[in-house]
């Protein structure tokens, strides 16, 4: 690798983690933005073990538990009656499975910390209002583009601007998002305005027809995060940022528990979209560019896996950058190369996930259910099915 910066596209989760490994390692790095400011809404996010491996070995443990909410346990609830098929301990056992918490706060909050960590290097490396437009490539450089008419040289260029990413449009012209057929929608209600029961409640699953309700406190217990999904034949924008309104969520849970009427009840500012996919895309990368994160390989929400498969790219990516500092165009296949499959099989299982939430046969769900009932009397069965993706450390895996 040259000393040319690496070049990030987009100020998410993934690029600014890959901004900040980079630079604390001695790596030059420029991250841009197209907006003015970095602002996101306020959508909580899971951050699980594997991604918490991640954010504690960049050095900002303390920031995120002085932040983070840590879930006691976790809850699966059937969406009409409220009958619990399964509760078990959350993070007890997660740190003793996989020796990272299991962890819950606001998206803002985790861009926040990572901002501030890159600013306290230089507070030039993040340059915002560069709207990408293109770039050029050799054997030697790279240059980007931008609609402000300026044009940055650096050694390679990463896209990580999300589902409509620029970047992967110019590795993959004919590459397009398809509606899953689910909408999304997500809020968030002020603890204060809710009942104490519901107040008491934590990490909670509701699971039904075609839908699930998903709901957990954030910001110290201050508000309570929600996200409900259904299946639909109708298009919606993938833009999580679109208003929607609140009669149209209420006749989508209108024969939901009371609990998850009250939810929706006390939401002022509610958001709705369509979730898309990208089929396996046949490559992430170019002789000298990249797509990590949502560009490459947008996750349903039901495994919660977004942020965290993002922050273990970063991390991937970093580590094969180093490990072949003379030979970008190698180090991007070997990124590639261990990512694709583990991307691939936890896209996989979201979707599996959300069958499973969204049951219909009431046959099956009786039987399914039931089994669930059981295992989760004689083992922690949620944490166990998972262990696969939690127990991934994205600093020590072995690189083929």
């Amino acid at each position: 690798m040259n000393n040319k910066p690496v070049l990030i596209i987009g100020a998410g989760i993934s690029g600014l983690a890959l901004c900040l490994v980079l630079i604390k390692n001695g790596y030059p790095a420029i991250l841009f933005e197209k907006e003015e400011e970095i602002d996101q809404p306020g959508a909580g996010i899971n951050i699980s073990p594997n991604g918490n491996a991640v954010l504690f070995q960049l050095g900002i443990k303390d920031k995120i538990l002085n932040t983070a909410d840590k879930p006691a346990t976790i809850q699966l609830k059937t969406y009409k009656r409220g009958f619990t098929i399964s509760k078990q301990n959350l993070n007890d056992d997660s740190e003793r499975l996989f020796s990272y918490p299991y962890l819950q706060m606001q998206r803002k909050e985790i861009i926040n910390i990572l901002i501030e960590e890159i600013n306290n290097f230089d507070p030039n490396i993040i340059r915002t209002d560069h709207s990408f437009e293109s770039f050029s490539e050799n054997d030697k450089s790279v240059l980007v583009h931008f609609n402000n008419q300026k044009s940055f040289e650096g050694s390679i260029v990463v896209g990580c601007d999300g589902i409509n990413s620029t970047v992967r449009k110019i590795i993959l012209p004919k590459s397009e998002n398809k509606f899953s057929g689910i909408i999304a929608w997500r809020g968030l209600v002020d603890m204060e305005n809710l009942s104490k029961k519901t107040q008491s409640l934590s990490s909670t699953v509701w699971m039904g027809k075609n839908s699930h309700f998903v709901h957990y406190p954030i910001k110290k217990n201050k508000f309570l995060n929600f996200i409900g999904t259904l299946r639909s034949d109708k298009w919606e924008s993938n833009s999580w940022h679109q208003i929607g309104e609140k009669e149209e969520l209420r006749n989508d849970y209108k024969d939901w528990h009371t609990t998850v009427k009250e939810i929706i009840d006390n939401t002022d500012m509610i958001y709705k979209w369509g979730l898309f996919e990208n089929k396996s895309l046949p490559s992430w990368i170019s002789k000298r560019s990249v797509i990590i994160g949502d560009a490459a390989h947008p996750m349903s929400p039901s495994y919660g896996q977004g942020a965290n498969t993002a922050l273990e790219d970063s991390i991937l990516l970093y580590r094969s950058i180093i490990h072949f500092k003379n030979n970008p165009e190698f180090a991007l296949k070997k990124f590639q190369k261990n990512r694709k499959l583990r991307t691939q099989k936890i896209q996989k299982a979201s979707k599996l996930n959300t069958k499973l939430f969204h049951l219909n046969n009431p046959i099956l769900r009786m039987i399914i259910y039931s089994g669930m009932y059981v295992l989760s009397n004689l083992m922690p069965f949620i944490l166990i099915k998972s262990k696969w993706i939690y127990k991934y450390n994205a600093f020590k895996i072995k690189l083929k």
